[in-house]
């Protein structure tokens, strides 16, 4: 027996106060509206109803099933509501991830934007450049860098950051640059340690079909880009990171780029969120604000995602399974 809908069979006789008149709004027929409630009070081993030919009425047994059958139905449907809200209206607390570059220079300036567009939802943000379990952490969306292999996931690609060697103005002033890759033996170099790989990164780069690989020396070597830079607006280096992490201080000419006619990979950045089969709204609100926020902007430009990439080339943002 369907316990549910024999509920809903019940309340809705009581409601009528006829179970013919129950049968023709449920759409079902007498014998089947007769037989459910038959089949309750056999499960519940006590009458609920007493009828007879011309009139029926509830007994103390089951006006108090009633009660508590109405607040069941009513707590039913209002869940129902709210997930059916929930996928059309972005609501509900939201946890994302982020890389903490990218979250501390251009999401959390962009933060109250967002909460204004969306006053239903609360977030919670974490920031690290190490890779986080979305599932087991709990994580609805998060924002990733390089490519992406996990098959659970669906990534949307929304910009492609390039390499940049930079240093300060008086690190260049007091030792000189680089004229070719080869030339950064003869220099300091910060390296980035990579808690993903365990290693520092190679710093590449390319020109007329020849490359170069440069490892730092190894001397210093940080696993933080914010703390890389620090560095080199300390003079203490010459660093090697995705512009995102640099481009602001460049703008503001804290740092100057290097060898600007050497070019260096690129390394794509995606949204990425866990595949279900109805994607929730917050989680799409999220997705869609970030993708708008590329290109990022420069240090002058104000933090808003409906004014990003208008006028610039964009990519194909097309969410894709992993």
């Amino acid at each position: 027996m369907d316990r549910f809908l024999a509920m809903q069979v019940f309340t809705s006789v009581v409601d009528a106060g006829s179970f013919t008149l129950a049968a023709r709004r449920l759409k079902l027929s007498n014998a089947a509206v007769s037989t459910l409630v038959r089949n309750l009070e056999g499960h519940l081993g006590v009458r609920l109803i007493n009828r007879t030919t011309r009139r029926m009425h509830l007994t103390d047994d089951g006006a108090a099933y009633y009660e508590r059958c109405r607040r069941i139905l009513a707590q039913v449907e209002e869940t129902e509501s709210a997930l059916a809200r929930s996928r059309t209206q972005p609501q509900g607390l939201l946890r994302v991830d982020l890389p903490t570059a990218f979250g501390r220079l251009y999401f959390i300036p962009a933060l109250p934007e967002f909460l204004e567009q969306h006053p239903d939802l609360q977030i919670t943000v974490t920031m690290t450049d190490r890779r986080v379990d979305l599932i087991e952490a709990g994580i609805d969306a998060a924002v990733r860098t390089g490519d992406l292999e996990e098959s659970t996931l669906v990534a949307r690609r929304v910009y492609e950051a390039r390499y940049v060697a930079c240093a300060s103005p008086a690190f260049i002033a007091r030792y000189g640059e680089p004229e070719s890759p080869r030339d950064l033996t003869r220099f300091r170099c910060l390296g980035f340690y990579s808690l993903n790989t365990e290693q520092v990164s190679p710093w590449r780069f390319e020109r007329d079909g020849a490359s170069h690989t440069h490892e730092p020396d190894g001397r210093i070597n940080i696993n933080s880009a914010d703390a890389l830079v620090e560095a080199a607006l300390y003079g203490e280096g010459i660093i090697y990171l995705l512009d995102i992490s640099v481009s602001r201080a460049i703008n503001a000419r804290q740092l100057v780029p290097l060898l600007p006619d050497w070019t260096t990979p690129t390394v794509p950045w995606s949204v990425i969120y866990p595949q279900t089969r109805h994607l929730s709204a917050k989680v799409r609100a999220f997705t869609d604000f970030v993708a708008a926020m590329f290109p990022l902007p420069g240090p002058g430009e104000a933090f808003t995602a409906s004014s990003q990439g208008k006028g610039r080339q964009q990519i194909d943002k097309t969410d894709r399974t992993l």
